[in-house]
């Protein structure tokens, strides 16, 4: 039944679900042939001639490959959204980025974007704070969040790792979270590591007069576990939790944000395993699939690079993911493989920037970022050579320096945290 899926003369209709790909067909391949077996099968077709759907059908259903650039080696293919469970992101997944992957006639594949029609859009919750909802938890202060992340990322007790966080707090931080490989081990049981987390964010927050969060990864095997634990955090009176995105699925991240719906908490995405499959720029799944998946989803903030830390992410790829979070209607970017998107609305996603962070480059970060971004300090901050609480002082004074356009070393001789940060980091 194998068409011809090329229409270059075709126009997505708004209804459409529009994905644009880099293609690298096989020795012997030609692209025409790659692009449409790769529609064909990410649709209604198959590698054999079949005669189990009416002509009528086949034309109703059948994808369009309106762009088709060889020498970019870049297709975009309309779908109908008839083709799709609109409000399961595992299912579309499993159509315009599964077998397709497999095929031999395709030597490499990257899924670079994918645009969602309203009627998806409309499908999904979205982020339940978003930028807004967040500051609010914060009473609304008008600057960037500082936030750390409790250092090692495993091997503390419970009770060392409440009291790493409550020293966080204490200097500044407005948020403290596990790191994505802690969750219930031996040596710090989650439940006890929440309680005494929880108490320490509070003794912080009382004698700051500063509302100060607690991120407590709820990564569990299953998800009846996950919720179980997001259920143990609303009770202590918790207001986040976070979860590692990759590891856990797409279908767990939709039960979640189900299930939190009504505990009130705000989920923090946290991005591990991401370059496993959207570091490599000819193959995989880009960066920017992933943040618009767990924006429609309705994760509250992401993780999204730094430029200037130890991770991955040039800084055009960052601001197009920053962008992804907290824009209404994303223009199309063609240079940079991004599709056109309306969010009808939906709220935002707090981007985060963490990453090899210290408190030296905050003025960089804040001219990249401006107000509207969590800076998220690890090892910059617990590395302190005055400990922990004055890491994280050294970051609030970087962050009102650089507000009121004053240069870290002038700050520095009157505030000795972020003398010492200087003196250590340059």
């Amino acid at each position: 039944m194998l068409k011809d899926y090329i229409d270059l003369e075709y126009i997505p209709k708004n209804t459409d679900l529009v994905c644009e790909y880099h293609i690298e067909p096989a020795k012997g391949v030609s692209f025409e042939d790659a692009c449409t077996h790769m529609a064909g099968e990410s649709s209604i077709d198959t590698w054999a001639d079949i005669s189990t759907i009416s002509p009528q059908l086949a034309d109703k259903l059948k994808p369009h490959v309106y762009y088709a650039n060889e020498e970019r080696q870049t297709v975009r293919v309309a779908y109908t959204q008839d083709l799709f469970e609109l409000g399961s992101v595992a299912q579309i997944l499993s159509a315009v980025a599964g077998n397709i992957f497999s095929m031999k006639l395709l030597d490499k594949l990257r899924f670079e974007d994918i645009s969602f029609p309203k009627d998806c859009v409309a499908q999904h919750r979205g982020p339940k704070y978003g930028v807004d909802g967040i500051k609010k938890l914060f009473d609304n202060v008008n600057r960037p969040l500082v936030g750390t992340i409790v250092k090692p990322k495993v091997g503390l007790s419970s009770e060392m790792h409440a009291e790493v966080a409550y020293n966080a707090f204490a200097g500044g931080c407005d948020l403290v979270k596990d790191d994505e490989n802690l969750t219930d081990q031996k040596f710090n049981r989650f439940n006890t590591r929440a309680e005494l987390t929880l108490k320490g964010q509070d003794k912080a927050e009382s004698e700051t007069g500063e509302k100060k969060m607690y991120m407590c990864n709820i990564t569990a095997p299953t998800c009846e576990e996950m919720i179980r634990r997001a259920q143990i955090i609303s009770d202590l009176g918790g207001k986040y939790v976070m979860i590692d995105i990759m590891p856990v699925g797409w279908t767990a991240l939709q039960s979640l944000r189900e299930a939190t719906e009504d505990m009130g908490l705000a989920i923090h995405a946290h991005r591990c395993m991401h370059s496993a499959i959207t570091r490599y720029p000819r193959h995989g799944i880009s960066m920017l699939v992933i943040a618009k998946l767990t924006r429609l989803i309705g994760l509250d903030q992401l993780h999204i690079g730094t430029v200037v830390g130890k991770m991955h992410g040039e800084r055009d790829e960052v601001l197009a993911l920053r962008d992804e979070c907290v824009l209404n209607k994303v223009p199309a970017n063609e240079e940079l493989h991004v599709l056109e998107q309306d969010w009808g609305g939906m709220k935002q996603m707090f981007p985060v920037a963490s990453g090899g962070l210290e408190p030296t480059m905050i003025p960089e970060l804040l001219r990249i970022f401006g107000n509207d971004v969590i800076m998220q300090f690890g090892g910059g901050i617990h590395a302190h050579p005055d400990g922990t609480a004055a890491g994280a002082t050294a970051c609030r004074q970087a962050v009102d320096a650089s507000l009121k356009g004053i240069s870290l070393a002038e700050y520095a001789k009157t505030h000795n945290e972020i003398k010492v940060a200087l003196d250590k980091w340059g």
